[in-house]
């Protein structure tokens, strides 16, 4: 029997310090039918002279391929236009330049989408909890979804992925229907769609399989700015949460976007409780949607404190 192959895409940009150590770790992997694509966006560095090397020095079955060497395409565009120009796969995964996958993280990921019904007709994503790092590789945290969730991880839908989840996209691994989704959404020109988008899709219109294992070190720097890279500071954390979810003007543009895509362009895919359920959140954002919302039974997050805050971003009319 033929091992799936999966494409690995990898986009670049000044990383000359991380580069190396990640390129190895998937060099690395249990897994050993994967092609690895490689655009650097532009990197002022010496992070491409670093890619070829590897992949001269390279002595495993996994292939390196380098595209679009100088095209400065910026995020997320470097990556959906990667994944669009390298060969079609049976799975596609992607990587950041900066962390450090466990060895079995492909192969973990292979057997639990090859055990999922329907593969082939339905999207399916999976991802996996990680382990927080900082920049001197210092063990941080586990992922906080991971730890929180207390149903099985079989028992998840659209409901606990619309916000919640802590998706990740360097853990992404999933199938041809959110690859021909992705390229739809580009052709269509909504070139912000990635991470979010496929999260949300995928629960909606097939399978999320979320893995409470770690596949990977992942490394934050301390010029993140995302709440999730504050792991050493709680209090931190909760200010830098509040700030996006009450006091940013757009937070909640790129979400409203995702949905009402979903709605127009794959309504035939999405059942018809789910359906249901993505309306609320189209705009406008009528009084008794919210009211709604604020009343929707069901809980949205696994913290306490993160539901109470949901709830009165409903009730303000902020999401």
């Amino acid at each position: 029997m033929s091992m799936n192959k999966v494409n690995i895409i990898l986009c670049t940009y000044n990383g000359e310090k991380y580069i190396e150590k990640q390129l190895d770790s998937i060099l690395n992997q249990t897994y050993q039918n994967i092609d690895i694509y490689i655009h650097d966006d532009g990197s002022k560095d010496c992070t491409l002279e670093k890619v070829k090397l590897v992949k001269e020095r390279n002595r495993t079955n996994k292939k390196i391929i380098i595209l679009n060497e100088t095209n400065n395409l910026g995020y997320p565009e470097c990556f959906i236009k990667t994944l669009l120009d390298a060969d079609k796969s049976d799975y596609y995964a992607f990587s950041d330049q900066d962390d450090i996958w466990n060895p079995d993280k492909i192969e973990r990921a292979v057997k639990c989408l090859d055990d999922c019904k329907d593969i082939h007709k339905k999207p399916v994503l999976y991802y996996s909890a990680v382990d927080y790092y900082d920049e001197e590789l210092n063990f941080k945290r586990h992922s906080r979804f991971a730890t929180t969730l207390k149903k099985k991880t079989n028992d998840l839908g659209l409901l606990e992925f619309l916000f919640g989840g802590e998706p990740l996209g360097m853990t992404y691994v999933f199938n041809n229907k959110v690859r021909d989704a992705l390229e739809k959404t580009h052709e269509l020109n909504f070139r912000e769609f990635k991470d979010g988008f496929i999260k949300i899709y995928c629960a909606a219109a097939g399978k999320v399989v979320y893995d409470r294992k770690s596949s990977a070190k992942y490394v934050r720097h301390p010029t993140a700015t995302t709440a999730a890279s504050n792991p050493d500071s709680m209090i931190k954390r909760y200010f830098a949460m509040f700030d996006e979810m009450f006091l940013k003007k757009d937070t909640y543009e790129y979400f409203r976007n995702i949905v009402e895509v979903l709605l127009l362009y794959f309504s035939d895919e999405i059942s018809e409780e789910n359906k249901k359920l993505l309306q609320l959140f189209t705009r406008p954002n009528y009084i008794y949607k919210r009211m709604k919302k604020v009343f929707y039974n069901g809980r949205f997050r696994n913290v306490f404190t993160d539901e109470i805050a949901y709830r009165l971003l409903f009730l303000t009319g902020r999401v």
